[in-house]
């Protein structure tokens, strides 16, 4: 099968709109930009499949549900012999298992699998090892964190087929903005999960909001959509005084957010990249975060951020209190931020290697 403009399709089979969907939109209209071809794979009705369409992607609406489906790799195969892709990047092993296989048997050269959690493969189930070393040509892992944890979990890994990719941050969208003069303001985004540590935030905001210092008046704006939301809603209706916390759902305005706040909360108990995080220092702002996963990669405890243990919620309100009361270390400390983003995690140089690990060897 000869390929079509070295395009490049996204296989996503997710039916929500987080980190990672985020930024294979984002990463497949600046490679448009540059002139690939891009296409998606995602379920009927997805976010990311409604978005991408509106974009004004090529979209195929496939469900990838059940290993080894029939239906779903012919469906696949078609996708593939009619769009011609030089590659497709694969969001979870389910849909590696799929699009990888389907792909294989379509001609597509370079298959992809991302890993997007700083988790451990399941290595002991030995068809681990087909998938991953014959039908994926490669492995993106978006943290040193999740190459570790995934190198350690499968070390019958080739090395030389593990790429860290990092996710990066467009630097001209997310730029500094002047501190908000109003109410001091902490913000969370990213998916309503347990992992993302919502049960630390929500204890650490009761013990922030009990200290009888001179912090009379606090918000706290939480971004995203989860099956926690429902949780924090019944949190949120116990409070002294509720109408502190907003329930913001689906934010798409991001930078707008970021400028709204004085310091960003992100207690996960791990991530793989931490988009928000980076984001919010991109933006100038401060980043509260928990010393796991890659955390460490984007927040320089003292410097840019503060990192405490997992599952210390008085540390991080104590955090956030510095934070909220001293306007000037926000200040500081949201500056290098920035500058620790300008300095590695320019989302053009991460789009640079996207470009060239899609693209097939000798190739123009």
């Amino acid at each position: 099968m000869s390929v079509e403009n070295h395009a490049l399709c996204f296989v996503n089979g997710m039916h929500l709109y987080a980190g990672a969907e985020v930024w294979m939109l984002e990463a497949a209209t600046n490679l448009r930009d540059r002139g690939r071809t891009v296409h998606f794979v995602a379920p009927p009705g997805s976010p990311l499949l409604e978005r991408a369409r509106a974009a004004g992607f090529h979209v195929a609406g496939i469900d990838i549900r059940f290993d080894a489906s029939p239906f779903t790799l012919a469906r696949l195969w078609t996708e593939f012999r009619h769009t011609r892709p030089a590659a497709v990047v694969c969001n979870r092993l389910k849909d590696l298992k799929a699009a990888g296989v389907a792909g294989a048997l379509a001609g597509v050269p370079i298959r992809l699998y991302s890993r997007e959690s700083d988790f451990p493969l399941r290595s002991t189930r030995p068809y681990y090892r087909w998938y991953l070393n014959k039908v994926a040509t490669g492995l993106l892992v978006n943290s040193d964190a999740t190459r570790r944890t995934t190198l350690a979990s499968a070390p019958w890994l080739d090395l030389a087929r593990v790429h860290t990719l990092l996710k990066g941050v467009d630097l001209l969208t997310f730029q500094p903005t002047p501190r908000n003069a109003g109410i001091p303001t902490v913000g969370f985004a990213g998916q309503l999960s347990e992992r993302k540590g919502l049960t630390t935030l929500m204890k650490a905001w009761e013990t922030l909001r009990t200290r009888n210092d001179a912090l009379p008046a606090a918000r706290l704006l939480i971004a995203g959509q989860g099956e926690l939301r429902e949780e924090l809603c019944r949190w949120r209706d116990g409070l002294s005084a509720p109408a502190e916390v907003e329930l913001l759902g689906q934010v798409d305005a991001m930078p707008a957010f970021y400028a709204s706040l004085d310091v960003l909360a992100l207690p996960s108990r791990y991530e793989g990249y931490g988009l928000t995080a980076a984001e919010a220092l991109a933006c100038g702002r401060p980043v509260v975060a928990c010393d796991t996963s890659s955390m460490p990669e984007l927040v320089s405890d003292g410097s840019s951020g503060r990192l405490v243990p997992i599952d210390r919620p008085d540390l991080v309100a104590d955090a956030l209190h510095a934070y909220l009361v001293d306007p000037d270390l926000a200040a500081v400390h949201g500056a290098a931020g920035r500058a620790a983003m300008v300095a590695g995690h320019d989302r053009e140089q991460t789009l640079d290697q996207l470009d060239a690990l899609t693209t097939p060897k000798g190739s123009s």
